[in-house]
């Protein structure tokens, strides 16, 4: 039940970035090359829309296996040789995902005392009509006078991408080490290609060939 809710939530707000993202710019265009003009925030807003789109993205890929690999070498491994490789790959893996959370941190910490805001981006209505006046700048860094949206809540999501990254990363790993996945779960474009060709049953054949070698 919860696992199901979490991935409808993942595809909803993907979904739901994607779809704000197709919009926005489908509505410039509209506006700028049908009535010459356009709306001064709506680049800035699209550009961050999509870097979120791929922050929360590459964690739900590597829970749906969707990242592409190149094993062309893993695949001439045996099942237990296979499984080690996948191990330190992981580590590996955390390993960057924690240079980047650290990183991310002290980046967001610095814009944060800093004050910093987007150069276009205006903080929605509803934001400042509940955010208590004392509160707007002391702790959310929103100047009353011009109420740009916060740097800081605009790249917070450098932050949260990468630490859901790494929680898929260790589930991975936990897989891994239990013996429940032999290797690392990746896209595999030449088998789907095949698949789409309609030779499913050969790729099968040459897996199960593969196998037992």
């Amino acid at each position: 039940m919860v696992a199901k809710l979490t991935r409808n939530l993942e595809e909803g707000v993907l979904s739901f970035l994607l779809v704000t993202m197709t919009l926005l710019v489908f509505v410039e265009v509209v506006l700028r090359f049908g009535f010459n003009t356009g709306i001064h925030w709506v680049q800035e807003v699209t550009l961050h829309t999509s870097a979120w789109f791929v922050l929360f993205g590459i964690s739900y890929g590597v829970k749906v296996g969707a990242h592409i690999g190149v094993d062309a070498v893993v695949r001439l491994l045996t099942p237990e040789v296979k499984r080690i490789v996948s191990i330190v790959a992981v580590l590996l893996c955390l390993l960057y995902c924690g240079l980047i959370m650290y990183g991310g941190w002290i980046y967001l910490a610095k814009v944060y005392s800093i004050g910093l805001a987007m150069e276009d981006t205006p903080t929605p209505g509803i934001l400042q009509a509940i955010i208590p006046e004392h509160m707007m700048w002391d702790v959310f860094k929103i100047d009353e006078e011009d109420p740009l949206l916060p740097m800081w809540f605009a790249h917070g999501p450098l932050l949260i991408g990468f630490i859901l990254l790494t929680i898929r990363f260790l589930d991975v790993l936990k897989k891994l080490i239990t013996g429940e996945w032999m290797e690392m779960h990746m896209a595999d474009e030449a088998k789907e290609a095949l698949e789409e060709a309609g030779v499913s049953s050969d790729v099968k054949m040459y897996d199960d060939a593969e196998e037992t070698k």
